[in-house]
């Protein structure tokens, strides 16, 4: 045989043999939130009160502009996982499918490619939650929405917590909860019974699916509009840090709530983790075959995401302040993990 065709033949099983990259052989699985503050569309719907983001509002809220928050969104999801994207995003402040499926063809390219879930929730202002994620990385095999009744009479209707079921390319078996629990509205003491109703619906949820399916793992983030230390996560929901056998869900951001100089949220110039994600103990002590990176947890922070200037520097770059338009991205910061395969 040919010398030169021998080489070729060992350089091909070498490559073969040899490790790929990691985005192509999926070694880390990057898992992200995000709050993208109020993605509405321009379009009245009567159903909903959507009369603040229409062009003839106070706002302005125009063609051109929803256009450009889009591509603003689509920067900050570009600028995640070095270059490449979340593999799975979770949404909320969505009005509807219509600007899911408009966020996920502007954050699409070559390189990657966002399908989403969405289901309509009964919010008085029309926001949802949803979910972005690649295909290749993420096979969804079924999803639905979990409603949450709120305790007291005349309470308003909330978001419903999506849930999403899929398989990863190794075969594990995943549940991703993708959350938006009442605001602190009237302050959090009084509207603290609204998150822990939440909590306890997602609790449930979380347990049923632990116990039907015991080698999956349960992902569940969002914003909880609560840190991780407050009751409704930390003792309704049982994500608790660090990690043991009475552990209900293990969350990585707990001991991160302390520092208030970072964060995803900045109120009153400290940071707050507000949104989380938390995840099934099987991912932190090797018994799933993704296992979450150690330290990986946090807020995707890139500088351009903030005020650079101004009554409030270093506040998250937002849309709007009160109804003056400033063209940022969102009051958030995305929030991440990380997940290791193993086979």
């Amino acid at each position: 045989m040919h010398l030169t065709r021998i080489c070729a033949l060992l350089l091909g099983i070498l490559l073969q043999l040899a490790p790929q990259s990691t985005d192509a052989q999926g070694k880390r699985l990057f898992v992200a939130h995000y709050n993208v503050e109020n993605l509405f569309d321009t379009i009245n719907d009567p159903k909903i009160q959507d009369e603040e983001f229409l062009p003839e509002s106070e706002s302005k809220w125009t063609g051109e502009r929803y256009t450009q928050k889009l591509s603003q969104l689509s920067k900050v999801i570009e600028s995640m996982n070095g270059g490449m994207g979340p593999h799975i995003l979770g949404l909320c402040e969505v009005e509807n499918a219509g600007v899911v499926a408009d966020l996920a063809k502007k954050a699409s390219n070559k390189k990657r490619k966002y399908a989403y879930v969405h289901f309509d929730s009964p919010d008085g202002r029309g926001i949802d939650v949803a979910m972005l994620y690649q295909p290749k990385f993420l096979k969804v095999t079924a999803s639905q929405s979990l409603r949450v009744v709120l305790p007291g009479e005349g309470s308003r209707p909330t978001r419903d917590v999506l849930v999403v079921s899929g398989r990863l390319p190794n075969k594990q078996v995943v549940h991703i909860l993708v959350n938006h629990w009442p605001s602190r509205r009237g302050g959090q003491d009084d509207s603290e019974t609204a998150r822990m109703a939440a909590a306890a619906v997602v609790r449930r949820a979380v347990d049923s699916l632990h116990r039907l399916h015991p080698t999956s793992v349960v992902m569940v983030m969002g914003d909880f509009n609560d840190a991780p230390t407050d009751k409704a996560p930390r003792e309704v929901l049982g994500a608790d840090w660090p990690v043991n056998q009475q552990t209900t869900l293990g969350n990585p951001f707990l001991p991160l709530s302390g520092d208030s100089t970072q964060g995803s949220y900045r109120y009153r110039n400290n940071w707050q983790y507000i949104d989380h994600i938390s995840i099934s103990p099987s991912a932190f002590n090797g018994k799933a075959k993704v296992q979450y990176v150690s330290g990986s947890a946090g807020a995707c922070l890139q500088p351009w995401q903030l005020e650079q200037e101004g009554r409030f520097k270093g506040n998250p770059f937002r849309t709007y302040a009160g109804t003056r338009y400033l063209g940022g991205f969102s009051d958030h910061l995305p929030v991440k993990i990380e997940l290791e395969w193993r086979k």
